[in-house]
């Protein structure tokens, strides 16, 4: 229990450096949640390894990520399946048939924001 305070610890410290604070900051913005909720949810779900290479891992997705652009793009489907991987297949593939189907990926991110953060759906 000690271990897992102090690692949580280790874990928020990472993600206080100005580049991860931006990352984060991206991310949040792009599922329409607070920076707050998109730590916790990198910190309980990533190890340290991950979280050290945050933003290698997102310029990554930012040059190479869902180059096809369109609606995968818009709701960061690789982007949180594959580069940070913090969302599950399902839930993802769920959020991207919703989307395309409405065509609005704020319908999508809203399957995210309710499956992942448990947010009431608009």
């Amino acid at each position: 229990d000690i271990y897992e305070r102090d690692l949580f610890g280790m874990k928020f410290a990472i993600l206080k450096s100005p580049y991860h604070k931006k990352v984060v900051t991206a991310c949040a913005e792009l599922l329409g949640i607070p920076p707050m909720k998109m730590r916790r949810l990198l910190i309980e779900n990533l190890d340290m390894m991950t979280l050290e290479s945050l933003a290698v891992r997102y310029d990554s997705w930012r040059d190479k990520g869902d180059t096809e652009g369109g609606m995968k793009r818009q709701i960061g489907y690789e982007l949180f399946t594959t580069y940070i991987p913090v969302v599950s297949q399902e839930i993802m593939n769920e959020a991207l048939s919703i989307a395309q189907k409405c065509n609005d990926p704020e319908k999508g991110k809203a399957v995210l924001r309710s499956k992942v953060f448990g947010e009431e759906a608009e």
